[in-house]
């Protein structure tokens, strides 16, 4: 099966941005079968909140077609040292449905402490930098928000009747 976020991480890879796969994707990476993947909308990377980072990332979405913006709508160029500094959430879709959501801050953890020790999977032939499992849903723990509660008890189900 194709991952169609393959060539964005690719990409990111070639540009040298310094990247996490967080959340839900993230997760998702240490699915062992098919059966304890979750669904998701999206694609979760966390950034290191730095201009000059955010900027070459920027870059490399634009080489892939990707429109960027946030919850005000579409990205003004103006804007990002702003968006840096308040660590506001970018999102960057393709016309065909493709999102990925370009966090520079999650619950619990700092970009360092997450890139400090992440996995690195390799899908079709790509380095994908992905946070530690543990974290990655501690972070939702500490999130505490409903979708995220929710998602820990059927995590904990699926790993019960995994062991079972």
């Amino acid at each position: 099966m194709q991952d169609p976020y393959a060539a964005v991480i690719r990409r990111l890879n070639q540009y040298g941005v310094r990247y996490v796969v967080v959340g839900m994707a993230g997760i998702n990476y240490y699915a062992e079968a098919p059966h304890q993947a979750f669904a998701t909308m999206d694609y979760d990377i966390l950034l290191e909140p730095t201009l000059a980072n955010v900027e070459q990332t920027l870059r490399c979405l634009k080489r892939l077609r990707f429109a960027v913006g946030t919850a005000a709508g579409p990205l003004q160029t103006n804007a990002v040292k702003a968006i840096v500094r308040q660590r506001r959430t970018l999102v960057a879709t393709t016309p065909d449905g493709l999102m990925v959501e370009l966090l520079l801050e999650v619950s619990g953890y700092t970009f360092s402490e997450l890139a400090r020790d992440a996995k690195t999977f390799t899908v079709r032939g790509v380095p994908v930098k992905v946070g530690q499992l543990t974290k990655l849903l501690m972070s939702k723990k500490v999130a505490g928000r409903p979708k995220d509660r929710q998602f820990l008890r059927r995590y904990q189900a699926l790993l019960d009747e995994t062991s079972a």
